[in-house]
């Protein structure tokens, strides 16, 4: 009897609309960290270890965008089987515009906005920076098409993800 109930593959999302050509597109994979637990589209970076956790783990992390959820059979698997234990994201740097599920709902009005920066919400949520970009905050990506409804019905972020860390 397995543990797993997955949830249908469009609930949490992350799609690349472009920059993206499926040979040669930048990935990083790593094992999640214990008890880490996360939805498809999250944002997460490496803890010390090299293991991905929810969010940015410094203020100085790589904001890298997961496309697997820690629940999905390829990170996790039921009782008696094995699975590869990986899970693998779009870092920052990358030159791509995404589209995620994974945003704060309170922040859907400034996330509305072309421009506006993003910030780690937590729980590997992303939501609103402060306009002007505030010196303390880790800005990890910029909006580009704002929040729209995407073709299940489910409400989207589309952005273009960056890495500019938090500076003294």
């Amino acid at each position: 009897m397995g543990l797993l109930t997955p949830g249908q593959n469009f609930t949490h999302l992350l799609d690349v609309i472009s920059g993206w050509n499926g040979m040669h597109d930048l990935q990083y994979k790593a094992q999640p960290a214990a008890l880490a637990d996360w939805r498809r589209g999250s944002l997460v970076s490496l803890d010390p270890s090299g293991n991905f956790v929810a969010g940015l783990d410094v203020s100085h992390a790589m904001p890298i965008w997961t496309f697997n959820d820690t629940g999905d059979f390829d990170v996790n698997s039921d009782v008696g089987n094995i699975s590869g234990g990986v899970v693998a994201g779009y870092p920052a740097t990358g030159g791509y515009e995404l589209v995620t599920t994974e945003y704060a709902v309170a922040d859907v009005v400034a996330l509305a906005i072309p421009n506006a920066p993003i910030i780690d919400a937590g729980a590997g949520l992303v939501g609103a920076g402060a306009v002007p970009v505030l010196a303390a905050e880790s800005i990890v990506g910029v909006v580009s098409a704002g929040i729209r409804t995407e073709v299940y019905g489910q409400s989207v972020l589309q952005f273009w993800p960056v890495y500019l860390p938090a500076r003294a």
